[in-house]
């Protein structure tokens, strides 16, 4: 009875996993091919930065998944060894997914290391876009796009004594948008990385519960066998199934 729980138990997390570890990847390869968000990422050359843990994330969800079909037949068969290998998987992709969590928690939303490089960056682009023509393109984009103006806000114009664009205002009121590109891009990307990582967490957790199942279902089938005084860790026989 006991076992039969532990496997019904298993098989809910492994499905219920691989579906998580299909909308992680589905929202890691959205960041990572979104056409706006592409766009800014290279005209920023912030790759390394906003590309990372994305890819981190991709690695842990494919081998999510992959373990869930290890886990399956593992189950179904009552192999030990393959639920001993299922649980191995499991923890190194709950190790790449807490490394991918942490690395886009660390550089995708405005509390995180991405805030003074964004400002750095964007102070670079403000001091450059008098000469630089690809420089002062992406300043006018994003201020366009984002409804922001400046590095910090809109007094920097003033403080450089450079003419205020029109992309700082609004196309609607004409109000000067308040807030600087650096604070508002990381507002605007905030969102997306915290829906991942959370879903990425979710599935982390998921995963350590289906080890220690596994790892439970494994001590239950072999203390049966040992009763029976069969073989460990080898697969049943039809007749025996």
């Amino acid at each position: 009875m006991r076992k039969t729980t532990l496997g019904y138990a298993l098989h809910a997390l492994m499905v219920l996993s691989a579906f998580l570890a299909v909308a992680v990847m589905g929202l890691c390869l959205w960041l990572r091919y979104e056409w706006d968000f592409k766009h800014y990422v290279y005209e920023l050359e912030a790759q390394k930065v906003m590309w990372t843990g994305p890819y981190i994330l991709i690695t842990s969800s494919s081998l999510a998944m992959a373990t869930s079909a290890v886990g399956v037949w593992a189950t179904a068969a009552e192999h030990c060894r393959l639920l001993l290998l299922f649980a191995l998987g499991s923890g190194i992709s709950v190790i790449l997914g807490l490394a991918g969590i942490s690395y886009t928690l660390n550089h995708g939303i405005y509390h995180s290391d991405l805030f003074p490089w964004l400002e750095q960056r964007f102070w670079d682009l403000f001091h450059e876009m008098d000469y630089n023509e690809r420089s002062a393109r992406i300043i006018r984009i994003i201020q366009e796009d984002i409804q922001c103006c400046g590095p910090s806000d809109w007094k920097d114009y003033l403080s450089f004594n450079k003419v205020l664009p029109d992309e700082c205002r609004n196309p609607d009121t004409g109000n000067i948008a308040s807030g600087g590109c650096a604070e508002e891009f990381a507002r605007w990307l905030e969102p997306k990385t915290g829906w991942l990582s959370g879903i990425a967490l979710l599935l982390a957790v998921i995963q350590l519960g289906a080890m220690v199942i596994s790892l439970l279902l494994r001590k239950a089938i072999l203390q049966e066998k040992r009763k029976k005084n069969k073989p460990d860790c080898l697969v049943p026989s039809y007749s025996e199934v």
